[in-house]
C-alpha cells in the first residue's frame, strides 16, 4: 500500500525535492539519472516524489493553501504519474542530458536573479544561488572555499587526503562526502545537511561557540551571539534548487525579503499593520509581479507605486453603506 503523504519522513521529502531539482537542472549527469531510478524504487520515495511533483505543477506564481483539499485528486494523481513516466522515458532514452560544466579554481559569482551550476576541479558539484560569490583555492593538502555572500549547495567529492573546508561568517564548515547548503547573510550563517555530516568550528578570528556536528536532516544557524542546531522541514529550505520559493505560514515581511533577493523589481512592506500577515504557497523566484498579484488575491493588501518600487499597503475597511 502506498505511503500516506503525511507519514513520509521529512528527510525523504527533502530528498524528493532535491531529486526534482536535479532532474530539471541544466547540469544533469548520467550518474544522476541512474541514482534517481534506484532511489525511486522504494514506494515511500515514489510517493514523496509524486507529492513534490504536485508542488512543482502548482508553481510559477500559483499559490496553494496547505490545508485545502485538491479539487481533483484523481486528476492530479494521473498528472503526477505522467510526469514520472515522462522522466523515466527521458532517462531511458538519454535525451537532452548535459554534463556539469567544469571550472577551474578561482572566483565564481552570480548576479541578482541568476543561478549557476559549476564543477570544481576536484569533482565537487556546486549550485550557486542568486547574488552569490565564492572563491575556491585548492592545493595538495587542502580544499578551501570562501563564501563571501549568498547561498550555495555543495555535493562534496570525497578526498581522503584533502579536507573540504567552507569559510563563511567567521566559521569553518569541514565536510567529507556530504551534500549541504551554506547560506551567508552578513554575520549570519545557515548550514543545511541533506547527506552525510559536517563539522562547524570557529575560525581563527576568535568567534565563540565551539565545535558543532551537523548531520543529514539538520540545520545549523549561527550568529556572533548564538548558535543552534535544529531539525526543520527541509522542503522549503531546498526549494531554491528548483528555482522556487516555498512559504509555509510565513510572514509577509519575510516572504517579500526572500523574493526581493531574486528580482530587480523590489517590493516594499512599510506598514506595520500588514507585516505580520501570513501566507503559504509556492512561487517562481525572479517573478515578483506574479508574486505580488497572488498576495493581493490572498491577503487584504493592495499595491501602489513608490518611486521605482511596488509597495504593499493595507486595504482600508469597507465603510457601511446607507440606504
Amino acid at each position: 500500500m502506498p505511503a500516506q503523504a503525511d507519514r513520509i519522513p521529512p528527510q525523504v521529502q527533502a530528498e524528493a525535492a532535491t531529486w526534482l531539482a536535479r532532474l530539471h537542472a541544466d547540469g544533469r549527469s548520467p550518474q544522476d539519472e541512474r541514482a534517481f531510478q534506484t532511489w525511486l524504487a522504494d514506494p515511500v520515495h515514489a510517493t514523496a516524489f509524486e507529492k513534490i511533483t504536485e508542488v512543482w505543477e502548482l508553481a510559477g506564481g500559483v499559490t496553494r493553501q496547505w490545508n485545502d483539499e485538491p479539487r481533483d485528486r484523481e486528476g492530479l494523481s494521473l498528472r503526477r504519474r505522467g510526469v514520472l513516466a515522462g522522466l523515466g522515458s527521458m532517462i531511458a532514452l538519454g535525451a537532452t542530458f548535459s554534463v556539469w560544466r567544469h571550472a577551474y579554481a578561482g572566483v565564481y559569482e552570480t548576479e541578482v536573479g541568476e543561478q549557476k551550476h559549476i564543477a570544481l576541479d576536484d569533482g565537487t558539484q556546486v549550485l550557486l544561488d542568486t547574488d552569490t560569490r565564492i572563491r575556491a583555492r585548492f592545493d595538495d593538502r587542502s580544499r578551501m572555499i570562501t563564501l563571501y555572500r549568498g547561498r550555495a549547495n555543495f555535493r562534496v567529492k570525497r578526498d581522503p587526503v584533502r579536507p573540504f573546508v567552507i569559510d563563511a561568517a567567521q566559521r569553518r564548515i569541514v565536510a567529507t562526502r556530504s551534500t549541504l547548503d551554506v547560506r551567508r547573510d552578513g554575520d549570519r550563517l545557515s548550514v543545511v545537511l541533506t547527506e552525510g555530516q559536517a563539522s562547524v568550528v570557529p575560525d581563527s578570528g576568535g568567534v565563540g561557540g565551539g565545535e558543532h556536528i551537523v548531520t543529514a536532516g539538520q540545520r545549523l544557524i549561527a550568529t556572533p551571539a548564538r548558535i543552534q542546531v535544529e531539525s526543520p522541514n527541509l522542503a522549503p529550505l531546498l526549494a531554491w534548487h528548483a528555482g522556487q520559493a516555498m512559504f509555509e505560514n510565513e510572514t509577509l515581511a519575510n516572504a517579500v525579503r526572500e523574493m526581493n533577493r531574486y528580482s530587480s523589481v523590489k517590493l516594499l512592506v512599510a506598514d506595520p499593520a500588514i507585516m505580520q500577515l501570513r501566507l503559504s504557497g509556492v512561487y517562481r523566484v525572479g517573478d515578483n509581479d506574479s508574486f505580488a498579484r497572488s498576495v493581493c488575491a490572498l491577503l487584504p493588501v493592495r499595491l501602489q507605486r513608490a518611486g521605482e518600487h511596488l509597495e504593499f499597503i493595507g486595504t482600508p475597511p469597507r465603510s457601511a453603506t446607507t440606504a
